[in-house]
């Protein structure tokens, strides 16, 4: 099983910028997961195949 939104949430709030940090709270699943990306966070800890960073920054 893959790590809970709940203690991703809390590692991507370490990181995240002050305007990011209310979508963070209220985000879940693929749309934390977006978001995450955006930081080059994920939650294996490494790029999934098809998923690089790069292609999600804004």
């Amino acid at each position: 099983m893959g790590e809970p939104d709940f203690a991703f949430r809390e590692r991507l709030l370490r990181v995240v910028s002050e305007e990011d940090r209310p979508r963070v709270l209220i985000a879940t699943g693929s749309v934390l997961d977006i978001i995450g990306r955006q930081y080059d966070r994920f939650r294996t800890g490494v790029p999934l195949k098809g998923l690089e960073a790069g292609r999600y920054r804004s």
